[in-house]
């Protein structure tokens, strides 16, 4: 707190006006434009005087960026949202993005800690300088000056504050605009020993040599990568040499984002994430040039993939990452998807929502076992994990077509005194899901456990109902076909909630299954069946 005091202090100093002040040209000297697909969609939500974000609006028009705060409000000062007006295209467009460009400026054209936040600072610099052939280079040149004289200090601002940017992807961010806007506004003379310097660090720091970004989070693996693709075409476009790393990760995150993503193109819902636009997805892997395939790896980041004919099973089986705050307790969660239906999975996020953002990060959010309602990863208040479990361990095996994975976590150790392992299996022609949890008692003291429950958290498009007074539940698709979910340990419905998507929270069903725990410190373990299997044309499974 005495720190970012200091900072507030100094960033809002006199000095510090004075440090990002300095000739600028009077328009960018070097095109670097966004070629990023936007949403048309949500473009015309904007010229209407609406931005819609992950199932939340605010209003955006000239004169309400002052109370624009929290992660929406850092969305809304990103201006990355400009893609989607220029997917729009037409004078309306055009003459919206400067309308909330100029306001901007004059409600921003000094230091304030949420708007010039380093990582949205950088964001924002791209945003402009992408977007600078479609919407503003058209414009008076008294207008065109003024807004890059004010992506020049922004673009100052950034070469002196890198190190206060948010820790992960935030850094990747605010390197991105100090970047983008050094070639912009300065071209091939500008210098870039010391950003590059800065990139193979955070590329050293973020990403695991299996490609995967430490925060452990898909939306994050797509974002990050998604800055370094960018980032590689900046520095071909200056006639720069892309640094190896560079070239390097993109190639191992490719493999990493395939991985994780199912079968209808969308992402898996782990440590904050949504689905993510398909599209966007497929704009990246593409862009990225990488040639390596998802078959060529089936874990990266501790995230393992079982796959057999049409049937994509997706494990968390690592600890949640201490990197950037999407971090959940989701330990051992799965999802699973056939052809393009999501079956199993998890709630999802809603990054900013006091309302749900703690409930959703929570280890009952997720595809996993819980024991007493506590959450196998301690969080605080606002879901921000305080401890980790001291040991996840995963090992895969595979044996003619069949494959399966043993996974533990002792998260519930310091506070039951149990281990938890889980066993999954899928057969070779993918109609076939077994698990296994077992809960071991240890003898070390703690809460006297009660119960644990198995959640199976159903996507939307799946509705379930429950056959033979509870010992199992028939999931049907609307597409067709049918699933059976059946357990040693029977089986009940309940509600849940599905924030996967674009749009509001959509209500949904999860089965779950419940066992005592009474007598589990006097038999020293607990073991529950469950599989997940293929209804024939019949019905039978």
């Amino acid at each position: 707190m005495m720190l970012r005091s200091l900072q507030d202090m100094y960033y809002g100093s006199p000095l510090h006006a004075w440090r990002i002040s300095g000739r600028t040209p009077a328009s960018p000297v070097m095109a670097i434009a966004d070629d990023w697909p936007g949403d048309p969609d949500s473009g015309r939500s904007i010229l209407e005087g609406t931005l819609p974000w992950r199932g939340r609006t605010t209003p955006v028009t000239a004169d309400t960026w002052a109370p624009a705060v929290g992660c929406l409000g850092r969305h809304l000062h990103s201006f990355t949202w400009l893609r989607d007006l220029r997917e729009v295209g037409g004078d309306a467009a055009r003459l919206k993005a400067r309308e909330l460009i100029t306001g901007w400026i004059d409600e921003h054209e000094r230091w304030s800690r949420d708007a010039w936040r380093a990582d949205v600072t950088g964001s924002r610099v791209a945003a402009w300088l992408g977007h600078f052939d479609a919407f503003w280079h058209t414009g008076e040149e008294e207008t065109v000056a003024r807004i890059t004289a004010n992506i020049a200090a922004q673009v100052r601002h950034l070469a002196g504050s890198l190190d206060s940017a948010p820790e992960g992807s935030g850094r990747l961010e605010a390197i991105h605009g100090l970047i983008a806007g050094l070639v912009g506004l300065f071209g091939q003379d500008t210098k870039l020993e010391k950003p590059l310097a800065a990139l193979e660090r955070e590329i050293t720091q973020q990403i695991d040599e299996d490609g995967a970004h430490r925060s452990r989070s898909p939306i994050l693996q797509l974002a990050v990568m998604a800055i370094l693709v960018d980032l590689r075409k900046i520095l071909r476009t200056a006639k720069v040499e892309p640094p190896v790393l560079l070239e390097d990760s993109i190639q191992q995150m490719a493999v990493g984002l395939r991985l994780l993503r199912h079968g209808d193109g969308g992402l898996a819902l782990f440590n904050g994430s949504d689905e993510g636009p398909a599209w966007l997805i497929d704009a990246v892997l593409a862009r990225s040039e990488a040639k390596r395939r998802t078959s060529q790896r089936v874990s990266a980041g501790g995230f393992h993939r079982l796959s057999a004919a049409r049937t994509q099973i997706i494990v968390d089986g690592a600890e949640p990452s201490a990197m950037d705050a999407t971090a959940s307790a989701g330990v051992l969660a799965f999802e699973m998807s056939v052809g393009k239906q999501r079956l199993i999975v998890n709630c999802g996020a809603s990054p900013g929502d006091k309302k749900w953002g703690a409930a959703l990060k929570a280890t009952a959010a997720h595809s996993t076992l819980v024991v007493d309602d506590r959450n196998a990863v301690a969080l605080d208040v606002d879901g921000v994990p305080t401890g980790r479990p001291s040991r996840v361990t995963a090992q895969r095996q595979q044996d003619g077509g069949a494959v399966w994975i043993e996974m533990e976590q002792d998260g519930y150790q310091p506070t039951h005194g149990l281990l938890h392992r889980r066993r999954l299996y899928l057969s070779p022609d993918g109609t076939d899901v077994r698990g296994e949890d077992v809960l071991t008692y240890n003898g070390e003291p703690g809460e006297t456990p009660r119960e644990a429950v198995i959640r199976f958290h159903l996507h939307p498009k799946i509705s379930a109902t429950i056959l033979q007074k509870g010992s199992a539940a028939l999931l049907k698709p609307v597409s067709g076909g049918g699933w059976r979910l059946i357990s040693d340990g029977g089986v009940a419905l309940e509600d849940s909630i599905y924030f996967g998507a674009d749009g509001p929270a959509q209500r949904t069903s999860q089965i779950v299954v419940r066992r005592s725990l009474e007598d589990v410190r006097s038999s020293g373990e607990l073991k529950i069946r469950w599989a997940i299997r293929r209804e024939d044309a019949k019905g039978t499974p």
